[in-house]
């Protein structure tokens, strides 16, 4: 009856904390306040008169068929990335109490299981993850890390260990660096021209159609991509292990003192 209770009560929002585990309890009107503070920034989110779902869906569905009449993709494929009833995204958040208790910011998340876009992210992760464990500075996990560490020798008195993050980075790639990234990453690659380039224009449709719903108002993000994505982790990776080949290994500082950099997607591990 309790939970009945807690359950139906409007003036509550029950969520899982963002990291730890915890359940979190808030005012409704303070998450409501958070998400709407978030979605004003109107350099990452443009808000949309109607509903983007059918439009999307043909276009999509004209470019697939396409390829699967070029032979870039198999029948299987082609059923598999068109999704007949999607569902639309919506938008919540994750509080961040261990950033702040009272008035904890939140983590955005964009669920989209089942929606039109879901098959083609998962098409992308499983097309570019065996790509990114190719990168420098991959770590898989733990344990991955933990044998690195291990097979560190003996260091001087002035070494330093630096950890250090990327602020906000999923809401943060600009759509053409990261487009720029996956294309140079997949040039070296074994795909065909043709292939490559299905990839990549199938990688603007999940970051450019990025559109969901909160409340009874439609959204497109126009920055970054959605956590909640299955493509982008390995999205992330891709455009930090170019920004690092592009701004960090040639750099004159880090190739005389940076002794091991290791970044898990954007976490990073530093000895100097």
């Amino acid at each position: 009856m309790a939970l009945t209770q807690l359950s139906g009560d409007k003036t509550i929002t029950i969520k899982p904390a963002d990291k730890g585990g915890a359940i979190v309890i808030m005012d409704t009107s303070y998450y409501r306040e958070e998400i709407c503070r978030q979605l004003s920034d109107t350099a990452t989110y443009e808000r949309v008169s109607y509903n983007p779902t059918f439009e999307t869906q043909r276009e999509l569905e004209s470019f697939l068929e396409k390829h699967l009449l070029l032979g870039t993709i198999d029948k299987a494929t082609y059923t598999y990335l068109i999704n007949k009833n999607p569902i639309m995204p919506v938008f919540y958040i994750l509080p961040k109490i261990h950033k702040c208790l009272e008035r904890p910011p939140g983590r955005p998340i964009v669920a989209s299981t089942q929606s039109l876009l879901a098959p083609i992210s998962v098409f992308l992760e499983r097309t570019l993850t065996p790509y990114v464990r190719l990168t420098k500075s991959f770590l898989l996990d733990t344990s991955h890390f933990l044998e690195i560490v291990k097979s560190i020798d003996t260091l001087t008195h002035d070494t330093l260990l630096i950890t250090l993050d990327v602020s906000s980075l999923y809401t943060s790639i600009s759509h053409e660096e990261g487009i720029r990234a996956v294309t140079l990453l997949l040039e070296g690659s074994d795909m065909s021209v043709i292939q490559r380039q299905f990839c990549v224009r199938l990688l603007r449709f999940v970051l450019e159609k990025n559109f969901f719903m909160f409340g009874e108002e439609f959204y497109i993000q126009c920055k970054g991509t959605a956590m909640g994505a299955n493509v982008a982790p390995p999205y992330a990776n891709i455009f930090m292990d170019r920004f690092e080949q592009d701004h960090v290994y040639p750099h004159a500082l880090f190739q005389t003192h940076v002794k091991i950099w290791r970044r898990y997607i954007d976490d990073i591990f530093c000895i100097w």
